[in-house]
Formats: structure tokens, sequence, C-alpha cells
């Protein structure tokens, strides 16, 4: 990725998860500025990070503010950690170099970056780093469901996600995308590198004698160091009733708060959709609100209900029943 020559000072800018993402990083709080050595190092990380396939969510929580000897401010630059795309936009930024980019959120560059802006945070991490990848990635039990569990996804499941790319409603709704079986096994691979790099879990509801995935729930958008995370699921037509997704948000939020240590945890959906409503009430989120134009889908933009639960709140599914 190419940078623009001539910045000298960088303020290190920790940004406000209400501002406009796609906007300026005066929507944020410095919270350190790097010149000199510290400076050239970390946008060489910048202009070293190797591209990649980004995701949908662009959350980003830093940004690099660059100014030249002077102090004139220069561009931007605004990676987001989750989706692995990183923004760079200012009055020095010719049209030709673009404005965004996919990374490889997994490389050595995009950890070196991240754990220098992590470095700039006074607020101690509710979940130290390493904590997740330390930890194998456990089977859940199901109760109640018929004999399933939530394990960790295989090669063989793959043809449960070529499926899931082909039923109408999970395309809607959770925007899945169509998969080839090369491209499965591929994404089914990425599921484990990114327990590894501790940004996302993703299980797969599954007989728990043996069998291929009847549906998925994840772990989402995970910030670690903030102690929060978003709840996302889906379940083919051979897996549904019985509370089967209840139980498995019920599980993944008990292990989420227990074991790994969030603080937070939040499901979002359309307004549109009651089926998933109805499962995040009954795993005892409680609807904090709608957050208007939320997401777009393939109908057009959608309000959301944001449902959440915090750690404090006592077991989960202890009040849903």
């Amino acid at each position: 990725m190419e940078i623009p020559p001539g910045a000298e000072a960088l303020e290190v800018v920790r940004l406000d998860r209400q501002a406009d993402p796609w906007g300026p990083t005066a929507g944020g709080t410095t919270v350190g500025v790097w010149t000199g050595a510290e400076a050239a190092g970390a946008l060489a990380l910048v202009a070293s990070l190797p591209p990649g396939e980004p995701a949908r969510c662009f959350t980003p929580t830093w940004g690099l503010r660059a100014h030249d000897a002077e102090l004139n401010h220069l561009y931007d630059v605004t990676p987001c950690f989750s989706c692995n795309r990183v923004l760079l936009t200012g009055p020095a930024v010719p049209e030709q170099l673009g404005r965004s980019h996919g990374f490889d959120g997994e490389s050595p560059a995009a950890q070196a970056l991240l754990s220098l802006f992590r470095a700039c945070e006074e607020i101690p991490a509710v979940v130290p780093a390493g904590r997740m990848s330390a930890l194998p990635q456990p089977v859940l039990d199901l109760p109640g469901t018929g004999g399933l569990h939530l394990r960790p996804w295989e090669p063989d499941d793959a043809p449960a996600l070529i499926r899931a790319g082909l039923e109408p409603d999970i395309r809607h709704w959770n925007r899945t995308d169509r998969f080839t079986l090369a491209e499965a096994e591929k994404r089914i691979a990425r599921y484990g590198r990114r327990w590894e790099t501790e940004k996302a879990a993703a299980w797969a509801v599954a007989p728990a004698a043996g069998g291929q995935a009847l549906g998925l729930i994840g772990l989402a958008d995970l910030d670690l160091h903030g102690g929060s995370g978003e709840i996302m699921y889906w379940l083919l037509p051979a897996g549904r009733g019985s509370r089967v997704m209840t139980e498995a948000v019920t599980s993944v939020t008990r292990w989420a708060f227990a074991e790994l240590g969030l603080h937070r945890v939040r499901i979002t959906h359309s307004v549109a959709n009651p089926a998933s409503c109805r499962v995040a009430l009954k795993a005892g989120y409680p609807l904090e609100g709608t957050m208007r134009g939320a997401l777009l889908h393939a109908d057009g933009w959608h309000d959301e209900h944001l449902h959440a639960r915090l750690r404090t709140d006592g077991p989960p599914g202890a009040d849903s029943h």
C-alpha cells in the first residue's frame, strides 16, 4: 500500500464508535503522538500491509492523523482490524492511490500495527491479549435440542456452507456468500485462523453423535481490549425448532462471560426479522433500542434492533424461560 510522503508526526487517535466510521479521524480522541523513528516505523507497517479480502462491517477503533514538519494536516489512515479494511483520506492523498484498501489482518505487519495502537491505550485490557488464542475452542452442549452440540467447523462441513448460501432467508438476513466447494473449505480454514488471531469464534451447530453442520453461531467484531463482541447465527431448515438457536446463544454467551471474560455481548438484527428478535429475547438479551438505517440488505437499508447482555446481568438463560 503506497503512503503519501512528507509525514513527520502522527497523532494516534482512539475513534468514537458513534461517529461516522468513513469520516475523518477528527471524531476521536488523541491518545498519543509519534515522531521520528516511531512515526516512520508505524507508516512502514501500514505500507507493508499485504492485500487481503475485506469484510463488510468497518467499525474502526483506531486512526492515524499525519502532519508535516509545520504540523499541517496531510492525511488520515483509518484501519479496521475487524473487517481488514484501511481508509486513506485527506488533502495529500492523490486520487490514484485510492481510498479503501483490503489487507490481511492475520499478517505480521497487521498484528504489529495493532500492538502499537494498543500500547497507547491507558485503560487496561478487559481481556488480555493472548488469552483467547491460548484456550482450545470448546465443544458446548445444547440441552433439550435432540442431541445437538456446538463444535469447531471441520472441512467436511463445507456442503453446509454451500447450502446456506443457497437458502433465500439466510442469504437475505445474514448476507451470506454463495460458495463453491473450494471456497467453502477456504472459509472454514479461515474460521480456525480467526480464533488463533483472536478476531472471531465460529461454531458449527451439529449432531453430537456425528454428522455435518446444521447451522452456525459466531462471536464476531471482537474487541477483547474493550471487552465486547457480537453474536451472529443462522440455521438450515433441517436444524430449526426445539429452541436450538436459543440454547446455542445461551451457551456461547455463558462461555464468553465465564471463560473468555467479556464484559458486554450484543445481538443486532433487522427489525423486519422477528424470528431473530425472538431468539435474542428468549436467550435473555433485552432490547436496548433501534439503530436507524444501520445495515444495507439486498432490498435497501434496514433499521436494526440492538439487544445486549452484560457480564453482571447474571447467568444467561436464567431469565429467559
